[in-house]
């Protein structure tokens, strides 16, 4: 892959199928070429399924709960229609473990998640928490969660329905038929980048950070695009912000 060929699929990326990878500007960061193979973990265990499905459940804070109890619901209707079974440990993280355990992510919350064969995150913070310090906020604790399980992938899908496409604040031509698919990178960049932090020079405080990415991490995350492009349209466009 060659930088004009990366600018030549950027002017050309559709509306209705485009993977954005945040990461890496230029074709160079994906050299050299690797061919990936299913590891014998993860083929093993579609060959030989479990009986019983653990899933550690994150409700968190404002509507986590909500959201965590329908999913729950068609999660146990999808097991009775498709013989599936699921059982369900709830966890803490955010400003509810904030306030349980003073931890935005407890201990118990890591080896539960590490215990699973899936978690589910509803979603974390509120005003009740935004006064706290850095260590003590509820973001802090998805941080930890990515850091330590090694989350580093994010797939957000945009798509519009044609029984939503009224509800968007965009006119209706511009927004019909968007079907976007973004990957976007966790765990590299600035989130852990070290060191970082704010010092006293010449009388004033000064702010840095650190902006740092390995091989192996874009090499991963670009994997992650590349097979989802491959299950859409094949194309994708590599964007950093």
């Amino acid at each position: 892959v060659k930088q004009q060929d990366i600018r030549r699929l950027a002017q050309k990326m559709s509306k209705y199928s485009i993977v954005v990878l945040c990461l890496a500007a230029y074709a160079d960061a994906f050299t050299p070429v690797v061919r990936y193979s299913r590891s014998s973990t993860a083929a093993a265990a579609l060959k030989e399924p479990k009986d019983e499905m653990k899933v550690t459940l994150l409700a968190g804070d404002g509507i986590g709960p909500e959201i965590t109890k329908a999913t729950v619901g068609v999660l146990e209707k999808l097991g009775e229609l498709k013989g599936l079974k699921f059982s369900f440990e709830e966890a803490l993280i955010g400003g509810a473990a904030l306030d349980a355990v003073d931890d935005p992510f407890p201990a118990e919350t890591l080896a539960s998640c590490q215990g699973s064969d899936s978690v589910l995150l509803a979603c974390i913070g509120g005003p009740k928490w935004d006064g706290n310090s850095r260590d003590k906020r509820p973001e802090t604790g998805l941080l930890a969660m990515r850091k330590t399980m090694g989350l580093f992938a994010n797939l957000r899908p945009a798509k519009v329905l044609p029984q939503l496409i009224d509800a968007s604040t965009l006119k209706p031509e511009i927004v019909e038929g968007v079907d976007i698919m973004v990957v976007r990178e966790l765990t590299g960049d600035v989130y852990f980048g070290e060191p970082k932090g704010i010092i006293e020079e010449n009388g004033e405080r000064v702010g840095f950070n650190n902006m740092i990415y390995r091989e192996s991490e874009i090499e991963r995350i670009a994997k992650v695009a590349f097979d989802v492009a491959g299950k859409r349209r094949g194309e994708g466009c590599s964007i950093d912000k």
